[in-house]
């Protein structure tokens, strides 16, 4: 009897918890809904499952449940349930007969696959602006006295191809592939072009990662380009072995 009881109550809290969950609204994981391997199916029990879940990250509905929440078939949850299972790490544990599954759902929130595709799509995007925004190319005009004068256009230097000369010069000199700021950086570089060519821009790179410098400030491109830097390589080129020239009240501390 006392059995009977406490099977009755269960069957009532369920009832219950089934009503609330039909009551509000599914949360679909962004970096789920985002996926383009996934179906539209299986995006939506991924919402149901995520929105029934645990503090331990289990859920526990039954395939009817999915079913009629859903209005479709069991057919279709079954497929969309090994969908989820190969391509997004969804785990399902079978608890005996008459009792429904169990779904470990993983952490959806930081999905890799799809933060290496927003990080792609980022990077292309970025480059995308840079190449609608390049600078007039210039060539490089050097008289006697050292002075760098660039003011006739070449067409042939990019802020583009700063950057990406920048990045393969990091890797090959230091052995790893810096980060860059497309926003600080890209505009930097697109002001230099104005006034650089691009032999010499390399060639303020190919300086800076050979110097102390670099092992005070970095791999970043901003510090490479600016005016500070750039008055410290037009010294070096010059044979100056100080900077007082530049800056008599400063002294450049080892």
């Amino acid at each position: 009897m006392n059995g009977l009881i406490r099977s009755k109550k269960l069957t009532c809290l369920k009832v219950k918890f089934t009503l609330a969950i039909m009551k509000g609204f599914w949360a679909i994981p962004q970096q789920i809904a985002k996926r383009k391997d996934l179906s539209l199916k299986a995006k939506l029990i991924a919402g149901v499952l995520w929105s029934m879940k645990n503090s331990n990250s289990e859920a526990f509905p039954s395939r009817g449940y999915l079913a009629e929440a859903l209005g479709t078939s069991l057919t279709t949850i079954d497929r969309a349930v090994k969908e989820l299972i190969a391509k997004a790490g969804l785990k399902v544990k079978r608890r005996g007969f008459g009792k429904s599954n169990c779904y470990s759902i993983p952490d959806w929130q930081e999905s890799p696959e799809v933060i290496n595709q927003e990080a792609s799509k980022m990077t292309t995007l970025e480059v995308a602006k840079l190449k609608a925004h390049e600078p007039p190319k210039v060539m490089t005009i050097i008289d006697n006295s050292n002075k760098y004068n660039t003011k006739v256009d070449d067409k042939e230097s990019s802020a583009l191809d700063v950057i990406e000369y920048f990045r393969s010069k990091v890797k090959e000199v230091k052995g790893f592939e810096p980060e860059i700021d497309w926003g600080k950086d890209g505009s930097l570089t697109k002001k230099r072009l104005k006034k650089y060519s691009l032999r010499e821009i390399k060639d303020l790179i190919d300086w800076y990662l050979n110097s102390k410098h670099f092992e005070k400030f970095g791999a970043s491109l901003s510090v490479c380009l600016s005016a500070f830097m750039i008055n410290l390589w037009k010294a070096s080129k010059a044979g100056q072995k100080s900077i007082d020239a530049f800056y008599p009240t400063w002294r450049y501390k080892e």
